[in-house]
C-alpha cells in the first residue's frame, strides 16, 4: 500500500455522527468550506482561525452536506466576508448556490486548479473537487467514493457509478481521497467477506487500528482504493467476470455457475450485497 500523508493545506471537522467538513486553505489567508452543514459544529473551529472564506462547495444536495450553506453564508457574511460563493452541480438544487459547475468548468484557486468531476449515481446531480497542484493532488469525493466503499444508489445506477468510478480511478495514484463519511470499519467488513486478498485483508487490519486509536481513515489515497475497494475493483475488473477472486463473492450472491458479468453489473452485484446483507 502507498505511505498515506494528510495535506497541510486541508483542516478536517467531523460533523453529525460519521461527516466530515474540510476547510481547504488555497493560499496564504484564504480558504473555503467543502460540505459545511452543521454550523453549530464549524462555526466554534472556522470562527478562530485567521482565515477569509470565500467559497461553500457542496458535493451533492442532501441536508448532511449541504444544509448549513445559508446559515454558514450568513455567520460569515456578518464578520465581514463581503461575498462567500456557493458551488454545487448544475444538475443538483444544492441549498444557496450562486455557482453551477459540471465536467467542463475549472477555477483557479491559488496554487490550485480546482476540477469539478460530475459524477452522478448516489445523486443525479453529486461533484466530486479535483484540486490539483505542483507539489500534490487531492480530490474530495462526497458520497461518490468512500474509504473502502462508495455511496448508496440513491438517484442513480450501476452504470452511472461505474461511469463516475472510472473518472477518479484515472487520477494520479498519489491523489488524497477525502470523503463525506467515516464508513471504513463497516466497508472493510463487508469487502473481507466479499473477496480475500491481501490488500483488503490489510486495509481492514489499518482501519481497525486507526479507529481504535481514535483516529480518522482519512485521507485515503485513489491508488489504495483502486488496490482494496471491492467497489472500485469490480469496476476495473476486465470484461466477463466470472470468477477469479470473484467466485465465492457470486456464489454467496445466488448466481448461477458460469454466470459472467460486466464490471458495471458487477459493480450493481456488489452494491446490492451490501444493501441487502448477503454476505452474512
Amino acid at each position: 500500500m502507498l505511505e498515506r500523508a494528510e495535506s497541510n493545506c486541508v483542516t478536517i471537522i467531523p460533523t453529525f455522527e460519521d461527516n466530515f467538513c474540510y476547510v481547504v486553505e488555497y493560499s496564504t489567508g484564504n480558504a473555503l468550506l467543502i460540505d459545511p452543514a452543521e454550523p453549530s459544529k464549524v462555526w466554534p473551529v472556522v470562527s478562530q482561525m485567521p482565515l477569509k472564506i470565500t467559497h461553500i462547495m457542496a458535493t451533492h444536495h442532501h441536508w448532511d452536506h449541504s444544509g448549513g450553506n445559508n446559515e454558514m453564508v450568513k455567520l460569515l457574511k456578518e464578520r465581514g466576508e463581503e461575498k462567500v460563493e456557493v458551488v454545487g452541480g448544475r444538475k443538483d438544487a444544492v441549498e444557496g448556490k450562486t455557482i453551477s459547475v459540471g465536467d467542463v468548468d475549472e477555477l483557479e484557486l491559488g496554487k490550485f486548479k480546482v476540477s469539478f468531476l460530475e459524477t452522478p449515481g448516489h445523486t443525479n446531480g453529486h461533484i466530486c473537487y479535483y484540486f490539483d497542484s505542483a507539489d500534490e493532488t487531492m480530490v474530495f469525493t462526497g458520497d461518490c467514493l468512500f474509504v473502502g466503499g462508495c455511496g448508496k444508489f440513491f438517484e442513480g445506477s450501476a452504470d452511472e457509478m461505474f461511469g463516475s468510478f472510472m473518472k477518479l480511478a484515472v487520477l494520479p495514484r498519489s491523489t488524497l481521497v477525502y470523503v463525506g463519511h467515516e464508513y471504513t470499519i463497516s466497508n472493510y467488513s463487508f469487502a473481507t467477506k466479499a473477496v480475500q486478498t491481501d490488500a483488503v485483508a490489510a486495509r481492514a487490519q489499518w482501519a481497525a487500528e486507526k479507529r481504535a486509536n481514535g483516529e480518522f481513515t482519512v485521507p485515503s489515497t485513489i491508488g489504495d482504493e483502486i488496490d482494496s475497494n471491492v467497489f472500485m475493483m469490480a469496476v476495473l475488473e476486465k470484461e466477463g467476470v466470472n470468477g477469479g477472486v470473484w467466485g465465492g463473492f457470486l456464489t454467496k450472491c445466488g448466481c448461477a455457475a458460469g454466470s459472467s458479468f460486466l464490471p458495471a453489473e458487477l459493480l450493481g452485484k456488489v452494491r446490492e450485497a451490501k444493501d441487502k446483507n448477503l454476505l452474512k
